[in-house]
């Protein structure tokens, strides 16, 4: 029986099994935890998720975190499976900033943590919180590998109508601030922010006046390379129509759902190039309509 080089395991095998399991067998060698910790590990087994069609959904409940199984975009039923939280608290008082690879970056009880439910590992980021209840409402992130491969966290914060940015290093343990476009009042609490939306090497977040419903729309990107932002117009002039804004990454590629109601049910979807959007969806009336994601 011919033997099976360790790239082709890589490939064909390990890249197809559950994280938990990934765990396990960086635990065989350095040269495995070394290989299976890399970047384009991570890519090639998100990809094989993504071919799966398996997906996990999270609830929190008044006594319980339930974790369904989501299957070509349906809940398996009977696949609900109760975890628990590293900190004990009601889980209802957690805060999800944001996700990447099973990992997700929550607020709790003044504690900025990354867990992973499948493993329950779990590392406190930051606990410097002010005791002021509402300030954590403020706040939205995006987790990120850069170039180096490095796992890092991105953490925007709210304070006094100010906006302070930073990042966090899981290979060397330590937050460095990182600066913001000061012409802005996006610290302002009439302005609400979205969790990140993380495309190639580039952060997305939409900014929008939330107290008004024809406020003003804006897209802040962070490149994660150079470790600055810009600002983006928003696909069209959508302020004088009530509407919501989604962002998704579909072929590795930034898009945006805007659904809105005029007199009729419209949902459009555009493709970031460059700087410009592009639509790449016909407009939707009264919730009717094929979308070809294949482009």
């Amino acid at each position: 029986m011919e033997a099976i080089d360790f790239d082709t395991l890589v490939v064909e095998v390990l890249s197809r099994l559950p994280a938990k399991s990934i765990c396990q067998f960086k635990c065989v060698s350095k040269a495995w935890c070394a290989e299976l910790s890399t970047n384009q590990f991570a890519i090639l087994h998100c990809v094989c998720l993504n071919k799966a069609k398996n997906r996990k959904l999270i609830s929190l409940n008044d006594m319980s975190i339930d974790v369904d199984n989501v299957i070509y975009g349906k809940i398996e039923f009977g696949s609900t499976k109760s975890i628990s939280f590293p900190i004990e608290t009601p889980p209802l008082s957690l805060c999800f900033l944001s996700s990447l690879d099973g990992l997700l970056l929550v607020y709790c009880i003044r504690k900025l943590i990354l867990w992973n439910p499948t493993t329950n590992w779990y590392t406190i980021l930051s606990d410097d919180y002010p005791k002021h209840v509402f300030d954590h409402e403020y706040d939205t992130g995006a987790i990120y590998y850069d170039q180096s491969n490095d796992l890092k966290v991105l953490h925007i914060k709210r304070r006094y109508n100010n906006v302070f940015a930073s990042v966090y290093s899981r290979r060397f343990g330590i937050w460095r601030d990182v600066e913001f476009m000061n012409a802005t009042n996006f610290g302002s609490s009439s302005y609400a922010w979205s969790v990140g939306t993380l495309s190639a090497y580039t952060v997305y977040f939409i900014v929008s006046q939330s107290w008004w419903v024809i406020g003003k729309k804006f897209i802040v990107a962070f490149d994660v390379l150079s470790e600055t932002f810009k600002l983006i117009n928003f696909p069209l002039s959508k302020d004088l129509i009530p509407s919501q804004w989604h962002l998704i990454t579909l072929n590795w590629k930034i898009h945006m759902f805007v659904v809105s109601e005029p007199k009729e049910l419209i949902v459009e979807l555009f493709k970031l190039e460059g700087e410009v959007w592009h639509k790449v969806a016909p407009t939707t009336y009264n919730g009717i309509q094929h979308m070809d994601f294949n482009e």
